[in-house]
């Protein structure tokens, strides 16, 4: 069972209309070619799909074992797949925010959005990650969205 977050915002009904979710999880960072065979073997295609699947500790421990996907790549890919939640979080700014321990929405939502883009630019600046650092407005809407998404993963 999904979390309250999950079925009050994210029900299958709104999913169908809702086009971060139909994002294919080929797209998604660091899915090998494994497992995204594995998954697509069990129907999941998708980033709503996978978080549907996935979106508990005892949902990816299952799938982790019939899937034959390690537990810690399958944690990550859901978690990308639920930044993926948040328009205008793309592949690089993902990868920053991971890099800063901010890797699902709920983390997200907690974020004070001028302390985020803060150490957005930072870690941009001293790794050259990204053409440009996300827009202190980029980063308010991130955590915006976030907070109005609410959180689907548990762990």
């Amino acid at each position: 069972m999904l979390t309250n977050a999950m079925e009050q915002n994210d029900s299958p009904e709104s999913l169908q209309g809702n086009q971060r979710f139909a994002l294919p999880i080929s797209k998604l960072r660091g899915l090998s070619a494994r497992a995204r065979h594995s998954l697509k073997l069990r129907r999941i295609t998708t980033c709503g799909q996978l978080l549907r699947a996935a979106a508990t500790a005892e949902q990816r421990q299952k799938l982790s074992e019939s899937a034959n996907i390690d537990a810690t790549e399958l944690l990550r890919l859901v978690q990308r797949a639920d930044l993926a939640r948040v328009n205008g979080i793309g592949v690089v700014f993902c990868m920053m925010l991971e890099d800063l321990e901010v890797d699902d929405v709920g983390k997200l939502a907690n974020q004070d959005p001028e302390k985020l883009h803060g150490s957005l630019k930072a870690h941009n600046d001293d790794n050259r990650l990204a053409r440009r650092s996300p827009t202190p407005e980029e980063v308010e809407d991130w955590v915006t969205q976030a907070r109005q998404l609410g959180e689907v993963i548990t762990y």
